[in-house]
């Protein structure tokens, strides 16, 4: 991303705080309609080598088994996938279960649908 300047230019990139655990995400969508997802924490903004090698693979159309830590159990096939989303955002502190209150539910508002009112008229022909 460049930053604009007063003048018009453009500067070099912004420059992300490179502090802190960040989660990287990465998003599959499967050619049957499922969704996988991998995170992962790390130190560094920069994209894990896993990461790096499942788009690869995925971009050279390859028929591999993509799985963290080569786990035979879990994992997708690199070719059944036909989207994915990788985000990257800043970890934050996990609050207690006691102080997260569960929010009440809304009371939805009473609407009696109406009988749909047909603009056709009828006649009959008396004979």
């Amino acid at each position: 991303m460049l930053r604009k300047l007063k003048n018009g230019r453009e500067s070099g990139p912004v420059k992300v705080e490179e502090q802190g655990p960040f989660i990287h995400q990465l998003q599959l969508f499967l050619v049957g309609g499922q969704q996988f997802t991998v995170n992962e924490l790390s130190d560094s903004v920069k994209m894990p080598q896993n990461v790096i090698a499942f788009i690869n693979a995925w971009r050279q159309k390859r028929d591999v088994w993509h799985s963290p830590n080569n786990d035979p159990k879990f994992g997708v096939r690199v070719k059944d996938v036909s989207l994915y989303e990788y985000r990257v955002g800043k970890a934050s502190a996990v609050k207690p279960a006691e102080s997260v209150a569960a929010p009440a539910p809304a009371a939805a508002p009473a609407v009696e649908a109406e009988p749909a009112k047909s603009s056709v008229k009828r006649t009959t022909k008396v004979a």
